[in-house]
């Protein structure tokens, strides 16, 4: 418990500090909750056995599970109907990158990036939303209005066939 310890005091001012410059509208003690419930995370994935090795540092590690508390925090004490945009989750995605919390890709990662980035708009968002955001399909349907639920499960069967074409081409080539 004490490298834990150690870990929490080592990181935890900066990731407030960092947090607060990109969550302005958080209260600190969402934030400093969001570090502690990270760190909890963490503890836990490794007493499991669930977690084995990290492809990237601790301190990377637990800043996007921190984050993640954050944003879904965020997301579920919202008020209104407004909902994020894409862009704006590609904002996140490009200040994870800038913050050095996604780890290298190594060759299949890079193919898999390279052949969503190749799919249509709609279906590459709908992937990002149920894959990463884990959302489920009501909740895409109303995030990107739709009336049918059906729809988009249509339509992410469709991508995800698309998606497995594509690198079925190159593991074939």
């Amino acid at each position: 418990m004490q490298a834990f310890d150690q870990i929490y005091l080592l990181y935890r001012d900066d990731f407030v500090r960092t947090a607060r410059h990109r969550f302005s509208s958080t209260p600190e003690a969402d934030i400093v909750d969001a570090w502690q419930d990270s760190l909890v995370s963490f503890f836990e994935q490794i007493s499991s056995g669930r977690l084995h090795t990290l492809t990237c540092s601790i301190k990377s590690f637990l800043y996007l599970i921190g984050f993640r508390y954050i944003m879904k925090a965020h997301h579920s004490n919202l008020k209104t109907d407004y909902v994020e945009s894409f862009s704006d989750q590609l904002e996140n995605l490009h200040f994870a990158e800038e913050m050095d919390l996604i780890p290298e890709l190594n060759e299949d990662q890079i193919l898999l990036n390279t052949r969503i980035n190749e799919l249509p708009e709609q279906g590459k968002r709908m992937l990002i939303l149920r894959y990463l955001g884990g959302k489920s399909i009501p909740e895409i349907a109303k995030e990107m209005n739709y009336h049918s639920e059906n729809s988009v499960s249509v339509t992410l069967s469709r991508t995800l066939k698309k998606l497995k074409e594509l690198l079925e081409k190159d593991i074939k080539s």
